[in-house]
């Protein structure tokens, strides 16, 4: 049992190479929207919808590491977007990742980049928008993708990730580079490798 994380900014194709990940067999995918909005349907965007979707994720990762016999899957593909200069974020990419070194089973960190340009074209894309309601309004969802390209880093330095969490393999993949499931082959190569 294994948890693959996909990291990167808005519309960089975390669950467009999930889904293509998935569909590989090497396991399913939890994007992290579906956790979001599960309860922002009644609670709306804020700190408690964000609290219970955080709990809600670390219940289900403890389950999945304790429930090795009966798990229908070999791992979880875990998509999410990380501010690398705050700590909260950096402390939960810690407590998700220690939930399974706990359990010596391996973690992947897979940060997937793309160029601004890039982003803002795939952030109107029918499958993003059908997958998640809070990306519907476009003219609120495109000036947040430039908001945040802006207020926060969302892509690590060089080795930062190898380096902040060495017991945690670790690689990027450039999705403007490559289609989602020849991004999908080189992370099983990748896993497959380490």
């Amino acid at each position: 049992m294994s948890l693959i994380v996909l990291i990167g900014a808005q519309a960089v194709g975390k669950m467009t190479v999930g889904k293509a990940l998935e569909a590989t067999g090497a396991g399913r995918l939890l994007f992290n929207h579906e956790t979001i909005d599960i309860f922002a349907r009644f609670l709306g965007y804020g700190e408690a919808t964000f609290n219970l979707s955080d709990q809600t994720r670390k219940s289900l990762f403890k389950a999945f590491v304790g429930n090795t016999a009966t798990n229908v899957t070999p791992a979880i593909i875990f998509t999410v977007m990380i501010n690398f200069d705050d700590a909260d974020d950096r402390q939960f990419l810690t407590d998700i990742s220690d939930i399974f070194i706990a359990a010596n089973q391996p973690v992947y960190f897979v940060e997937l980049t793309a160029p601004l340009s890039v982003r803002i074209d795939r952030n109107i894309m029918p499958d993003r928008l059908a997958a998640k309601p809070s990306k519907r309004d476009i003219q609120h969802s495109q000036a947040e993708l430039l908001q945040s390209n802006t207020a926060f880093r969302l892509s690590s330095r060089p080795d930062e990730l190898a380096l902040s969490f060495p017991n945690v393999r670790s690689c990027r993949v450039d999705t403007a580079a490559h289609t989602a499931r020849e991004s999908a082959a080189i992370i099983q190569q990748f896993i497959r490798n380490n």
